[in-house]
Formats: C-alpha cells, structure tokens, sequence
C-alpha cells in the first residue's frame, strides 16, 4: 500500500497527532540539513503531546502508577532530510498492542506538500520507575485499541534481529553527563543514535546522508558511566554497539547514500 494511503488512513484514527513546525537552525548539522538526534528528538516530543492529549502520558501514569514510557526499538525510513528552516509537520498516532505489554507507535514526517519524507515506527514498553522493570500495561491504556487506525494503516514492524559489528572498524568512549539525562533519570533515547553514529567519523558524515536506522535499546544507562560505542561494515551498510563493559546497551542497523 503506498504511503500516501496509510496517512489517509492513519488520520482517520481519532487517536492521531498532527503537528505542524519548522526545522529550527538548532537542528540542523554541517550539511545544512536535519540531524539523525534532532529527527529522534522530534519524534519523541511529538510522542509526548499524543499521549497528552489521551492521557496517557508519562507524568500522568507515574502519578497514578509510577509508570513511565520507555522506547525499545525504533525503525526509521528516510527517503529525503529537511533542511534548515523548512516547513514540515509530524503524524503520530498508537497502532497497536501485544500481549499486554507493548505497543506500536507509527512516526511520518511531512513536507510542505503533506508529502511523507521520513517515516518510522517504533515499539513501546512502560516501566515501574522505582523497580526499574517493565510493568503490563494499564486497562484504560489498552482501551485505546478499540480506535486504533485499521491494520493497513500500519507501517511494516521492524522483525529482524538487529547484532552489533562482527569486525569492529573504530570505537570510542564517553561518560554520560548530566545534560544527557531525561526526565527517567537515564540516558535519553536521541543521545544513543548520537553517541553511536560517532565513531563513523567526520568525513564519512558529512559526505552521506542515512537511509535507514534502525535501533533496539536493551538497557539503560546512567549517569558517570562509561560507555563505548563501535562500529563495523562496509558498502552502504554499517552495524553497531553500544556497551557499557561488556554489557550490551544498544545495537543498531544504519545505510546510507551519498550527498
């Protein structure tokens, strides 16, 4: 089904967000165009005001069940990146449940002709932020499925099993500092991508633009730990991990294209 049908779709589900912005200047890296971070950050925040406006969101569940939203794994498919000051608009809404525990998020990107130039779906788990462990999702938040947008509306869920690089072609190290934390007292989600892409260097960076990432997050981090972050591959794919130690925090799948 073309994208342009799904939206139709997706809208028509009274659980959706529509949010109209600019890419601010803040955003934007040395190509002049939309970072991978900010595009998380975007994302993210658009996540926010959805689960808001169903009341659902993080606050109001630590409040009345010391619940919090975490992100497990994130797909993301870019056929074009904003630039600077361009005018776009995000569309989230809720697509779906399992067994209780998870739910599906769908992300698309518009431009200014409500044309769809990134998308992206993503799985989400809720977590007792005093145990730190992952909780069956609440009756009145499972409600919403009855308005979910109809299966075709759905983007296709990320089903591979994502592995970090078998031959590791660089590293690095960093200590998570306290900008780097969210309102879960851990690592926010849109530092990981961040922190992973590093090790790619400069001049691959600014001579490529990403096509796909696709990320599971596996543990959280916290702040002063020391955290490495690899990368192997070749062509126009490249794996990576996320450690802190030997423990696996992340492992992502990025491809890219030339500028």
């Amino acid at each position: 089904m073309k994208f342009k049908t799904k939206i139709s779709l997706l809208r028509q589900s009274p659980l959706h967000e529509y949010i109209k912005t600019i890419i601010p200047a803040y955003a934007t890296g040395p190509t002049g165009l939309l970072t991978v971070p900010y595009l998380v950050r975007l994302f993210q925040e658009a996540a926010m005001l959805n689960t808001l406006t169903l009341k659902v969101s993080s606050p109001e569940l630590m409040a009345s069940h010391g619940l919090t939203w975490v992100v497990r794994r994130q797909r993301i498919t870019c056929h074009r990146w904003p630039k600077m000051s361009e005018e776009v608009a995000i569309l989230t809404a809720p697509t779906g449940f399992y067994r209780g525990l998870l739910t599906y998020r769908d992300f698309h990107l518009l431009d200014a002709n409500d044309q769809p130039i990134i998308s992206a779906t993503s799985e989400w788990l809720l977590m007792d932020l005093a145990a730190r462990r992952i909780r069956n999702i609440p009756p009145h938040v499972a409600a919403l499925e009855k308005d979910l947008a109809p299966a075709t509306a759905h983007l296709d869920r990320a089903k591979s099993k994502l592995l970090p690089p078998e031959e590791i072609t660089n590293e690095i190290t960093t200590e998570v500092r306290y900008g780097m934390l969210d309102f879960n007292d851990h690592l926010t989600n849109p530092v990981f991508p961040e922190l992973m892409l590093e090790p790619l260097g400069k001049a691959f960076l600014d001579e490529n633009q990403p096509t796909l990432i696709d990320i599971s997050f596996r543990a959280e981090a916290r702040y002063g730990e020391t955290l490495r972050a690899t990368v192997g591959g070749e062509g126009s794919g490249r794996d990576h991990g996320f450690y802190r130690g030997e423990e696996l925090l992340a492992v992502m799948r990025t491809e890219w294209k030339s500028l």
